[in-house]
């Protein structure tokens, strides 16, 4: 993914500036990576502590756009963007955990993995990866498996070319198999309930 140029702050670089209306000023560190600059003036004295207790040093990141959805229909899903999130410092915070530089991820539309330090993300990075080399090297190996025997199993129906994998004709997906066919089993699928 290429870099995003972050906009350069319009008060003095590496500085954000607040004055209020009585010419009372303060300032603060404003990190490179921010997307915006709280600099502002003119604000009223009395709004002071709600402006500081506002700043937020943000920088997002995206995610990789899934087909979501909240019902059993496949027809129902939007894409939308999953893992997406931000690094974000709220030095004002009354929390101090959330006045250095944390990440937030936002894990689905309504779900958010929130506050995490270098070895907390680290963690979660690991068993994404985990999660990726197990869809890839058993899950995905297991579901070409599962469709070359079901439509093995059902001649009649073809094989959409979406379930191929590498190498295998039409032909030879719906040949007829060498082995009897397996007995009927049915399932009551959890989510069919």
């Amino acid at each position: 993914m290429d870099a995003v140029e972050q906009p350069k702050p319009w008060s003095t670089p590496g500085l954000w500036t607040i004055t209020t209306t009585s010419g009372f000023a303060t300032s603060g560190y404003l990190p490179d990576w921010a997307e915006d600059d709280p600099s502002e003036a003119g604000v009223p004295l009395d709004q002071l502590p709600l402006r500081l207790g506002g700043i937020n040093h943000r920088n997002f990141f995206e995610g990789p756009m899934m087909p979501l959805t909240t019902t059993n229909s496949r027809d129902d899903a939007e894409e939308d963007a999953v893992f997406a999130g931000s690094i974000d410092c709220n030095p004002y915070d009354t929390d101090t955990h959330l006045c250095v530089p944390v990440v937030n991820i936002q894990v689905s539309a309504d779900h958010w993995i929130l506050g995490l330090n270098p070895q907390e993300l680290a963690g979660i990075a690991s068993k994404l990866r985990a999660q990726a080399d197990l869809l890839h090297d058993e899950v995905l190996p297991a579901l070409v498996a599962a469709c070359e025997d079901w439509f093995a199993q059902h001649p009649e129906q073809p094989l959409p070319t979406s379930v191929l994998p590498p190498g295998l004709t039409q032909v030879e997906a719906t040949a007829p198999p060498s082995l009897p066919p397996h007995p009927v089993r049915h399932t009551d699928h959890p989510e069919r309930r």
